[in-house]
């Protein structure tokens, strides 16, 4: 048996560690090992990660999983759909049986009922909805029954489409979620805070608790990053692109290109500039994603060379794992390379290229210098 999870750990608080410690509880009952798979720089959000990787690929093997594989800023940076198919191809590669994962609501039987009407839907209907200015969430709502507000939901039922799509044999583990909703950011009493509560009240003691000793070390000696400290050198880049350049983005159409370059001209701050873009149909998440894509430059040609990328870099192995990453690149349904070197890193040309985007939020420092973090 071979558990996956999918995540990103913004950071890594009380609610991901139940989470693994369920799927350690499980592998260690049946000789098996925990894989994860992690947005690395940026998230699905369109969000800064508040630190590294490697920090937070560190702290996952310390609090139960065997190995940390990077999500390529393609899959990270998308869509429900496109980050749950990069992300499950990876652990297929690796070998996973099982995916295990919190959610709102644990009955994953709905799924096929989804499913099932999402095949009898057509584009033309999908696109007539478009039209009137629905946003997709609410067009989910509307044809397939999705809740409103539960995004980790809407996520698991992706990865429920990209593992039938793919016709993988993984079984899903739903884990029920305990404690502050996904999008909460209220400081309160909780069996377990949400991740934006965190990252919004750090400098105050209450969060203390929902962290463990070195990742509050992680946090606190790192400058942390934010989309605002980005926001210089991204309007430098709309307006150095120009409407032209910004349709060749990646994720840009239908005349989005010309609400980016207005809202530009005229706002003063990364929060102003989101609002300023974002309509009914284009919500501050899918704005906040695009945003990202012009900063790295990443365009539509780029999507199509990178996105099917099978080679993938390990961030964290605990020591006496370390022989399955040799044991997944005998297989061969992917490559996992532990550290970066003149063999191997054009094919990491993209993630390199937003690593030292990310990294202009810090000083003296170049993470593809770091190695595959080996932990005891």
């Amino acid at each position: 048996m071979r558990i996956g999870i999918i995540a990103e750990f913004n950071p890594l608080h009380s609610g991901h560690k139940y989470l693994i410690e369920c799927a350690r509880k499980i592998a260690n009952e049946n000789n098996g090992e925990v894989i994860c798979v992690m947005s690395e720089f940026f998230t699905q959000r369109g969000e800064v990660a508040i630190v590294d990787g490697y920090a937070r690929a560190r702290e996952a093997v310390r609090s139960g999983c065997d190995m940390v594989i990077a999500l390529p800023y393609l899959g990270s940076v998308a869509y429900g759909d496109d980050f749950a198919r990069k992300s499950i191809e990876i652990l297929a590669g690796a070998g996973v049986t099982h995916l295990i994962f919190g959610t709102e609501n644990d009955d994953v039987n709905i799924f096929e009922e989804i499913y099932r009407k999402q095949q009898k839907t057509t584009e033309e209907e999908y696109k007539r909805l478009l039209k009137t200015g629905v946003s997709h969430a609410k067009i989910n709502s509307i044809l397939y029954g999705f809740e409103n507000n539960n995004p980790n939901f809407s996520l698991a039922y992706s990865y429920y489409k990209a593992i039938k799509e793919a016709k993988l044999d993984i079984q899903m583990l739903p884990i029920k979620r305990e404690g502050q909703g996904l999008n909460s950011d209220e400081l309160s009493e909780q069996v377990h805070l949400s991740a934006t509560t965190i990252r919004r009240n750090l400098g105050d003691e209450k969060v203390e608790k929902y962290l463990s000793k070195e990742m509050l070390v992680d946090l606190r000696k790192e400058k942390i990053a934010s989309e605002e400290a980005l926001f210089p050198y991204l309007k430098y880049k709309i307006l150095s692109l120009g409407k032209v350049g910004i349709e060749q983005i990646y994720d840009v159409g239908e005349g989005l290109e010309n609400r980016i370059y207005e809202a530009a001209l005229k706002v003063k701050s990364y929060s102003n500039l989101v609002e300023s873009i974002a309509t009914k149909r284009y919500s501050n998440k899918k704005i906040q994603r695009v945003l990202l894509h012009i900063l790295t430059n990443t365009t539509k040609e780029n999507y199509k060379e990178n996105f099917s990328t099978n080679n993938f870099r390990v961030l964290a192995v605990k020591r006496n794992k370390a022989a399955i990453i040799r044991e997944i690149n005998r297989e061969g349904k992917i490559s996992i390379h532990p550290l970066l070197n003149s063999k191997n890193s054009m094919k990491f040309e993209q993630d390199i290229k937003v690593a030292r985007i990310y990294e202009l939020l810090f000083s003296n420092k170049d993470i593809f210098r770091e190695n595959v973090q080996i932990i005891d």
